[in-house]
């Protein structure tokens, strides 16, 4: 994180990145702008606004932050209206399909310019039917992180902090069964998100099954194909069989919890960590590479925030203006450095070589371009993952996984039948 006075800092040098790339041209826009934004701390989006407004002086920028449990609640109401406003809004990537295919989304291709700055998964995540309908603001990726003092009393030697030593998941068990103390209630793998699709759908991919049918509406024969079934049950027997991982730890702030405090020797979780836990005096810890089945492949998740232009906005010409603007190299790189999370376009991770060098941060470069796979495209993503999500609990507290994924994969399905027509 910065300090106030680096966020300063950053917003004078930008100045004349900005100049450099054409700032000039922002300033002929004018109109007044209502934005839905997700209420992140003031430091991580302030700066952002300001900018453009000292760029586009004849645009009035009215936002509204809302926090994330009333952020697609109240996007999907405003929306349904139809009408011009909001003009642009915040939009997890996963939900690109949905809204494109209602038309809440206008088609960016035309104003954005170049695409292929972008990271390809970016990209992905925010096209839908071949067009892009969202602007990447900044991406995901994910950790191993170690916790090097339970590792160094069990005489477990760790993995290295670099994708060339990659273990599998049969080698995290091996070392999660020696690193598990449940006598003191220590647990050898915790996962942040333990029953979301965004975390777990690269256990199935990593043995090669394809988690929704091309036509982004067909659940069954993927979500209960053999190849997704084994990744499940397999990650089912951490709780259950081998009792490696705690049951019922479903929220990320707990799971972060486990390994802050020394009761968790591997955790995996999100590149938003490493600011958490360097923050933790007396935690000793390190990073690896996200693990595979050693009869598949590396596959990591990835996609975050986009944004999206309302079709019906009446501010057209303001409304592009902040698009171009956030897809401005220099406005990516501000976003970076104020929200540790990492870069959508490639140029950026070379101009901030002075934070990007780390070896957690050299990882994640290694997999967003070559192992990282956003969610897949469809416009039912909500049922999806809704579905799945309680599927992936139940299959954590014993649930068949076979069985409980065929019942999933009929409830998809019945669930897409609305976006058929």
């Amino acid at each position: 994180m910065l300090t106030r006075r680096h966020a300063m800092s950053l917003l004078a040098a930008s100045a004349g990145a900005f100049a450099a790339r054409g700032g000039s041209a922002f300033a002929q826009a004018k109109g007044e702008l209502n934005v839905i934004w997700q209420a992140w701390p003031e430091g991580h989006v302030t700066p952002i606004f300001n900018k453009f407004k000292e760029l586009n002086p004849g645009v009035t920028l009215r936002d509204e932050r809302l926090p994330f449990g009333e952020l697609f609640q109240a996007i999907e109401v405003r929306l349904q209206s139809r009408g011009p406003t909001p003009d642009i809004y915040i939009a997890d990537g996963p939900l690109t399909a949905s809204y494109a295919v209602r038309r809440h989304l206008q088609e960016l291709d035309g104003i954005v310019g170049d695409l292929s700055r972008y990271t390809k998964a970016a990209r992905d995540q925010g096209s839908f039917r071949g067009k892009l309908y969202t602007l990447p603001l900044f991406s995901s990726s994910q950790l191993l992180y170690i916790n090097a003092k339970i590792f160094k009393e069990a005489g477990v030697t760790p993995p290295p902090a670099d994708v060339n030593g990659r273990w599998t998941w049969d080698q995290v068990l091996e070392a999660a069964k020696k690193l598990t103390d449940r006598s003191s209630n220590r647990w050898g793998l915790v996962v942040e998100q333990a029953e979301r699709p965004y975390q777990l759908l690269p256990l199935a991919q990593s043995k090669g099954a394809t988690v929704i049918g091309p036509d982004g509406l067909t659940a069954a024969g993927f979500v209960d194909s053999a190849p997704f079934v084994d990744a499940m049950r397999w990650y089912g027997e951490l709780y259950t069989k081998h009792q490696v991982s705690p049951p019922n730890v479903f929220e990320p702030n707990l799971a972060q919890e486990l390994f802050a405090t020394g009761r968790a020797a591997m955790f995996l979780g999100t590149n938003s960590n490493l600011s958490i836990f360097g923050g933790r005096d007396g935690l000793e810890w390190t990073v690896a590479a996200h693990p595979y089945f050693a009869d598949g492949k590396p596959v990591t998740p990835t996609g975050s925030w986009h944004v999206g232009m309302n079709p019906r906005t009446k501010q057209k010409e303001a409304t592009e203006a902040f698009i171009r603007f956030l897809a401005e190299p220099a406005t990516i790189e501000m976003q970076a450095r104020l929200r540790s999370n990492p870069p959508v376009i490639r140029s950026v991770w070379d101009s901030m070589s002075d934070v990007l060098s780390t070896p957690g941060w050299k990882i994640m470069r290694y997999e967003l371009d070559n192992t990282a796979v956003p969610r897949p495209a469809t416009p039912g993503w909500r049922e999806y993952e809704d579905i799945l999500r309680i599927a992936i609990r139940e299959i954590t507290g014993g649930a068949e996984a076979g069985a409980r994924l065929q019942r999933a994969a009929k409830d998809i399905d019945r669930e897409m039948a609305k976006y058929r027509s």
